[in-house]
């Protein structure tokens, strides 16, 4: 999964609303649902580790970078 569905499968397993998480890191709900819906792209990295945060994750699980490695040469 990429970075939105992260996004907004981690909201989902909190139980949280898209204005409920959006309140808790400083940005309207409107804001939060471009970052789920792909809308805006480049997302500030204080957002992503404050969204990782609340929803009781890593920054990298949500861009969905956890477990690839780089290869050992």
């Amino acid at each position: 999964m990429g970075l939105k569905e992260n996004l907004r499968s981690a909201r989902k397993g909190c139980k949280m609303t898209l204005e409920q998480a959006g309140d808790q890191i400083g940005i309207t709900k409107a804001t939060l649902q471009r970052y789920e819906s792909g809308a805006i792209a480049n997302i500030p990295f204080e957002n992503i580790e404050k969204l990782a945060s609340i929803y009781q994750t890593t920054p990298s699980q949500l861009m969905g970078w956890e477990g690839d490695a780089l290869p050992i040469l």
